[in-house]
């Protein structure tokens, strides 16, 4: 094992994690989240984060639409969805 790569020494998940954040922030979320089961949601940004910035973005075309939809990780559909709820809440 190599000394340096202090990713090997660590078990299971934490080596990836170590790989990704380094050694110290992986023994920071260590120290801090040990014991608890952490679930990562597939999309980062909620709904009504994701609603005001297409408002923001959107103008009417099926690609700003898109490219939103790309961006967030959200379906046109939703991002339909959210417009008009955002719309109708105004």
């Amino acid at each position: 094992m190599d000394k340096n790569n202090k990713s090997e020494s660590l078990n299971g998940v934490y080596g990836t994690i170590c790989e990704i954040i380094g050694f110290e922030n992986t023994v920071k979320l260590y120290n801090q989240m040990k014991g608890s089961q952490i679930n990562f949601p597939t999309r980062l940004y909620s709904k009504e984060y994701v609603a005001l910035e297409a408002e923001k973005i959107y103008d009417g075309t099926s690609d700003s639409l898109n490219k939103i939809a790309a961006e967030y990780n959200y379906s046109e559909r939703t991002i339909r969805k959210l417009l008009k709820k955002k719309n109708e809440e105004e």
